[in-house]
């Protein structure tokens, strides 16, 4: 009994992860294929977050503040540490250092699914099927387009999984670390190798992070790390659609905002995202503590959904972790999460500034896809357990 609703259960996934595609198919025909549009665009308007870092490391460069008056569209939300990595693409012209630094983070996302894909040995066929749909995800071409770093950081997320599995705690705990240090919205990581006692790639984890971020220091100055903290501490979830974190979406479904009308106006909703938001790293954090594989990935996913803001794009960062269930014989979940990762942001056309409640749900997609990461990287090591016990276990797709 439990083998047939098993099938008929990845029978679901799999049909919902064909209609997602095909959904995905129509909306990106509908709107021209804008993504694909946007990279090459010569207007440093549509390159939004690259022109920002371009104009924070131009300010680097001149000695000048690096958040404020850089002349950019906005401030950049990283820390000194990532405009100091960006330095060198100030000596260029901005468009000219955007195409080199998109060359730059398309090899590097070629590159992390591949090593990603030999080390769990998958099979040539899904490793097409798998890492093809990643490169043309929603959002690695929204990165692409925009000029982020998420490739950046999914490299170092990939380089330290790959270290743990094979032992080398010391460089899994820099390469842990180094990410931090650019991202720190994704500070629970540091919880995989705490709660799972590796105390040599801990060290490690705080070491690499506080050293680099202590160069940057040095090199930028201490007011820049101040400048960054102000910025920070005053940015919140505004309700745009985009932001796919737990506070995000109480924004949008719970207070007034500029993007859809809320479903009921809630203002302790907000904070009790936050408390709901700590809650799922801790639990994450529990279930880590047992060792599953995707735990990294999990506690990458929880870390976003509690994060006051974390855009669409960031599941840019989970790619790896689908390609690991894939090689672990969950195939109907990833094929799904796959679909889900398709979805173009035009989807959001369809229904912003709407005054319905479906409206605020639909607008609230991002934040279902994030969460459907989540559980299938949480429940991972639960299932894999399950159909041991069943003696249902076929040779994964890696095997």
């Amino acid at each position: 009994m439990r083998k047939n609703r098993r099938r008929i259960w990845s029978v679901f996934l799999v049909a919902v992860a064909f209609g997602t595609l095909v959904l995905s198919l129509g909306i990106y025909a509908r709107s021209g294929f804008g993504a694909l549009a946007g990279i090459s665009s010569d207007s440093m308007v549509v390159h939004m977050d690259f022109n920002v870092f371009w104009h924070s490391a131009k300010a680097l460069l001149e000695g000048r503040n690096l958040y404020y008056d850089t002349g950019g569209p906005d401030s950049s939300a990283n820390p000194p540490l990532w405009t100091l990595i960006i330095s060198p693409f100030a000596l260029l012209e901005p468009l000219t250092a955007y195409r080199l630094f998109v060359s730059i983070t398309v090899l590097t996302s070629v590159a992390y699914l591949a090593w990603m894909a030999d080390e769990l040995r998958l099979r040539a066929g899904w490793v097409a099927i798998g890492v093809g749909m990643l490169l043309l995800s929603s959002p690695l071409l929204g990165t692409l387009a925009l000029g982020q770093m998420y490739p950046l950081l999914a490299l170092g997320l990939v380089a330290a999984w790959v270290a743990d599995r094979k032992g080398r705690l010391t460089l899994s705990g820099v390469a842990l670390g180094l990410v931090v240090a650019v991202k720190p919205q994704l500070a629970p990581v540091i919880l995989w190798p705490l709660v799972r006692r590796r105390w040599r790639m801990l060290g490690a984890t705080l070491a690499s992070g506080a050293a680099a971020t202590l160069a940057a220091i040095v090199v930028a100055g201490p007011g820049s790390l101040l400048d960054w903290l102000s910025y920070v501490g005053k940015r919140r979830p505004d309700g745009y659609w985009d932001n796919n974190t737990l506070p995000g979406a109480a924004v949008r479904l719970f207070s007034e905002n500029d993007f859809v009308n809320p479903i009921a106006t809630l203002s302790w909703m907000v904070p009790v995202a936050y408390i709901l938001g700590a809650g799922i790293v801790i639990l994450t954090a529990i279930r880590v503590r047992r060792g599953s594989e995707a735990g990294l990935w999990a506690l990458v996913a929880a870390s976003l959904l509690a994060s006051p803001i974390a855009w669409h794009n960031y599941l840019v960062l989970l790619g790896p972790g689908i390609l690991l269930l894939l090689a672990r014989g969950r195939v109907a979940p990833a094929l799904l999460l796959f679909a889900l990762q398709s979805i173009p942001p035009d989807w959001s056309l369809l229904w912003r500034y709407g005054d319905t409640v479906v409206a605020a749900l639909a607008l609230t997609l991002c934040l279902y896809i994030l969460i459907a990461h989540w559980l299938a990287f949480l429940t991972d090591e639960a299932v894999a357990k399950e159909s041991t016990a069943s003696g249902t276990v076929r040779s994964a797709p890696g095997e």
